[in-house]
């Protein structure tokens, strides 16, 4: 599944997880970095239906980039919108905003819950689409949530929540072409909660690597930089 990160009003390139650093990414696929051009572009050279789309607007400062998010959805892809949403009432707002039918679904991130309470609330309401994103930074989880230290227990305590689908990102290694990271981690998960649909990304640089983490147990898998700057892949969706 592509990603698309959003700061500025711009498409940027995410490394390291280190946001302050961002810069509006440069593509093979199109010639500027606004939203709307490099979502058509995906669809063009991948025919992509979804996409993961991180509003690091909304999640750091409060400012969703609504008329963004717009543009992304004018390419034909839903969204699975992480933008800084925390609660089932932030939750009923973006789908206000975008339209249900532009939804694949909304993220909840570890980095901005607060309380499990708000994740049941979440869950309770949207069922399949609802998405729980385990964020790390070098393995550990960003925050503790009631109690929870490992990203195991994490894990355990969102799937009670009613979660059934889980985003595994460690964001040290977004962007740096050397894996996710999350490796050991979605092949315990995985294999203790087969039925939870795992999500892996960051640092995913080849169809190789691809390949690996669908062997481990992810479903899906999460690619940006390499959509944008590997001819290899370029060629090979073509054919």
């Amino acid at each position: 599944m592509p990603v698309i990160d959003l700061m500025g009003g711009k498409v940027v390139r995410g490394i390291g997880g280190v946001r302050h650093s961002y810069r509006p990414i440069e593509s093979r696929l199109c010639g500027c970095a606004d939203p709307g051009e490099v979502a058509a572009a995906l669809v063009s050279h991948f025919s992509f239906t979804d996409v993961y789309v991180a509003d690091l607007d909304a999640i750091v400062e409060r400012s969703p980039q609504v008329d963004c998010w717009r543009r992304i959805a004018a390419s034909g892809m839903r969204l699975h919108l992480d933008a800084g949403l925390a609660t089932l009432a932030a939750c009923r707002e973006a789908i206000a905003a975008l339209g249900a039918e532009n939804l694949a679904s909304l993220i909840v991130g570890l980095e901005t819950l607060e309380r499990w309470s708000d994740l049941r609330e979440v869950a309770s309401e949207l069922g399949d689409a609802a998405t729980f994103s385990l964020d790390l930074r070098h393995g550990r989880p960003l925050r503790i949530v009631g109690g929870a230290i490992s990203a195991e227990e994490i894990a355990e305590n969102a799937i009670e929540c009613g979660v059934r689908r889980m985003v595994l990102l460690d964001l040290a290694q977004v962007g740096q072409g050397r894996g996710t990271g999350t490796e050991t981690l979605c092949r315990e998960l995985a294999s203790q909660y087969p039925g939870i649909e795992w999500i892996t990304g960051g640092g995913v640089a080849t169809r190789g690597e691809i390949a690996g983490q669908l062997a481990i147990g992810a479903r899906r898998v999460l690619v940006s930089s390499a959509l944008h700057q590997d001819e290899k892949i370029l060629i090979a969706a073509d054919e």
